[in-house]
């Protein structure tokens, strides 16, 4: 059967070499950052009591100490 000259061929889809890849939102310093500073004030409530000074003592260096933690963890999982 003869093919027709007016028809449009179909080609394959061949997707772009250098597209970007979408970032992931989230990562494992936010997540780190609230669990240490939650801890921190877990620690620093059964250490000092109630005392507020003590509290956001605690909090900060949770906090602190979760934004380092997640930075190793980010850093350990983008080697490939």
């Amino acid at each position: 059967m003869a093919k027709s000259k007016k028809r449009k061929h179909h080609h394959d889809f061949h997707p772009q070499p250098h597209t970007a890849k979408t970032q992931k939102t989230k990562s494992a310093v936010t997540v780190a950052g609230v669990f240490f500073s939650l801890l921190g004030i877990g620690i620093a409530y059964f250490a000092a009591g109630a005392s507020l000074p003590w509290l956001l003592a605690g909090a900060v260096a949770g906090a602190v100490g979760g934004y380092y933690f997640g930075l190793q963890i980010d850093k350990s999982f983008s080697k490939k």
